[in-house]
């Protein structure tokens, strides 16, 4: 059966959901605020490492499992639409100084609480080395979970633009969209109605769901052509937490913060110091880095931080991914498009991530 479909909000789950449609044969209309680059969205912010075993540390086992299946699916997903983005599955470390120690025991037991250890390595600073020549030779020990990856966030808004494009999606971008309800969207003094409608709107979404909640991150992209680093690496502190992650051609993207904050104003002095001091931390070479951007971005989470697909005749909310967007896009994508197909969940077993709309 052919559907009308109408999607607000062009993020990676807005566009991911466009080009899987389009696929079952439906047409498509992708409503957004913001223009067709979408450096206002959320979804340009991350540095979207695909790591469903280190988020046990502060997610859901169901979350991970969820994390799992995206993974698999996310080299499919670039090679069907013929996506020119970086893609890089080289594992992720976990490392801490010595005084902080305890710091990696509890990450250790909180991923082994929710997983089998077998899905990371506990290595000393030997295999560190073999690892990560580069890092700073004080860390002694860390974990590794050799089957995590990575992929380029703006890359796959890129590429994903251009796949829809070249599908002659309909798309309504720079379009502020005033109300969504079943069937219908209100835009500009104007009423398109779809047999089926999806708010992917995130954080924007607020006002029309119920215990929403704003999560600030806060990120920074350098060039560091003096630093190697190989892959993700997690540095655990008890109050200055960092991520590393490399991406071609010498630059990194350092980020930390998790703030419970609406606010989109840009980087305190307080986090831009914490971060760069940390990030020296983990290799000296970052002193002469060169800051090429900061950005900070809202990210949407309900309590208990899991997404929920809110549903009701002809309207489907997809929300709440927390810091999993990137995690999870391709897996909620496919259940939505089954809610159409199948006017119920597609999978019993997280039956908790669905829930009647109000």
């Amino acid at each position: 059966m052919t559907y009308s479909v109408g999607i607000v909000g062009a993020g990676v789950i807005g566009r991911l959901l466009a080009l899987k449609c389009y696929d079952y044969g439906w047409k498509v209309t992708l409503f957004d605020r913001d223009d067709d680059r979408g450096h206002l969205a959320c979804s340009m912010v991350p540095p979207a490492m695909l790591a469903p075993y280190c988020e046990l540390d502060v997610a859901e086992k169901t979350v991970s499992e969820l994390g799992l299946i995206s993974l698999t699916l996310w080299p499919e997903i670039i090679k069907k639409y013929n996506m020119d983005v970086y893609f890089q599955q080289a594992g992720s470390l976990v490392v801490a100084h010595p005084t902080d120690i305890e710091e990696l025991e509890r990450f250790r037991s909180n991923v082994c609480i929710r997983a089998s250890q077998d899905v990371f390595r506990f290595i000393k600073r030997e295999e560190i080395i073999n690892l990560e020549p580069d890092l700073d030779r004080r860390f002694l020990s860390g974990l590794y979970f050799p089957s995590e990856g990575q992929i380029d966030s703006r890359g796959v808004m890129a590429s994903t633009l251009k796949a829809i494009q070249e599908r002659s999606i309909l798309t309504r971008f720079n379009c502020k969209v005033n109300k969504l309800s079943p069937h219908q969207i209100t835009h500009e003094n104007e009423i398109s109605r779809f047999d089926n409608v999806f708010d992917c709107r995130g954080y924007g979404a607020a006002s029309d769901i119920k215990n929403l909640r704003a999560v600030r991150g806060e990120i920074i992209r350098v060039y560091a052509p003096d630093v190697h680093l190989n892959r993700p690496i997690r540095l655990l502190h008890p109050r200055w937490p960092l991520y590393v992650v490399p991406r071609p051609a010498g630059h990194y993207i350092l980020g930390a913060s998790v703030v419970e904050s609406e606010d989109l104003s840009p980087i305190s002095v307080r986090s831009l110091l914490e971060i760069l001091s940390t990030a020296f931390a983990i290799n000296s070479g970052f002193s002469e880095a060169r800051v090429i951007e900061t950005t900070v971005g809202l990210r949407p989470a309900f309590p208990g931080n899991e997404p929920r697909i809110q549903h009701t005749p002809g309207l489907i909310r997809i929300n709440g991914m927390y810091r999993h967007g990137y995690l999870l896009a391709p897996i909620l994508t496919d259940w939505a498009c089954q809610l159409i197909k199948t006017g119920k969940p597609y999978n019993d077993n997280y039956a908790s991530y669905y829930e009647a709309a109000s």
